[in-house]
């Protein structure tokens, strides 16, 4: 396991709506994809709260797709929009107020990944059910190269996350597989993910890093992902996402996604 690899996973874990997560998250998808892991450099200037908007807006888009998709009746839409709406809204509550502090306090501690065990050690110590002293200890394991020893920690972080937070670990646990060249299991946790959609930043990191494992073996579907992942984005992350390489992994097919069209 590379440690570039290593690093752009926890980048990906570590700036959750934050805007630089586009790029991180994405590119390790990409790095996953062509086992050729490259630094990730660029960032989004987006505030936190202009983030959250943005993805209200795009958590309405794709609930009102997916009515669409369903053949639901307009008050069977419109109920189920306005429930939806308001489990995604306080999600992005539970993420401004729990999760960014949480995810900048793992970046600021990368360099020392076994302070970031021991602290997380001490922390489950103290609460068993700390689901952060878990993420903290699968941190630190990732940076030591110990891979099994993240996924455990990772599954145990899931176990004891609140529900806003569970399907985030279960992306991550699909980060990993992949990283161990297991697509199949990966691909299995990205579209239990995208089912559920209980947690707007797996579910977008998800459409993406299922459109990379897809490509070679169902284009189609690929492509889907690709433009439906790439619309839950804010345009700031859009715009980092068209600067990678990613629309160029599509060449050669008939049909690319709409978004790279747009971006020629």
């Amino acid at each position: 396991m590379k440690k570039e690899f290593i690093i752009q996973a926890l980048l990906a874990a570590a700036f959750p709506l934050l805007g630089s997560l586009a790029s991180a998250a994405v590119d390790v998808a990409v790095a996953q994809a062509e086992n050729k892991p490259k630094a990730v450099n660029t960032t989004v200037d987006n505030t936190a709260d202009s983030a959250f908007a943005s993805d209200l807006k795009a958590a309405e888009d794709l609930l009102r797709g997916l009515s669409h998709e369903r053949k639901m009746t307009p008050k069977q839409s419109s109920e189920y929009m306005a429930k939806e709406m308001e489990r995604t809204r306080k999600y992005l509550a539970f993420a401004k107020s729990t999760l960014v502090p949480h995810s900048m306090s793992i970046i600021k501690k990368m360099k020392d990944p076994d302070g970031l065990i021991g602290e997380g050690k001490a922390m489950v110590e103290k609460d068993a059910a700390s689901w952060q002293g878990y993420d903290y200890v699968a941190s630190g394991s990732l940076l030591k190269k110990d891979m099994d020893g993240a996924m455990t920690n990772f599954q145990k972080a899931h176990a004891a996350a609140p529900e806003f937070q569970k399907d985030w670990y279960q992306y991550m646990l699909a980060s990993c597989y992949s990283g161990k060249k297991e697509p199949a299991k990966a691909l299995e946790l990205y579209e239990g993910v995208i089912e559920r959609n209980d947690n707007w930043l797996a579910v977008k990191s998800s459409y993406m890093g299922a459109s990379m494992l897809l490509l070679g073996k169902d284009n189609a579907k690929a492509v889907a992902y690709f433009d439906k992942g790439f619309s839950l984005y804010t345009p700031g992350e859009q715009a980092v996402l068209l600067k990678t390489s990613l629309c160029g992994k599509f060449k050669g097919l008939e049909k690319g996604p709409q978004a790279c069209v747009k971006a020629d």
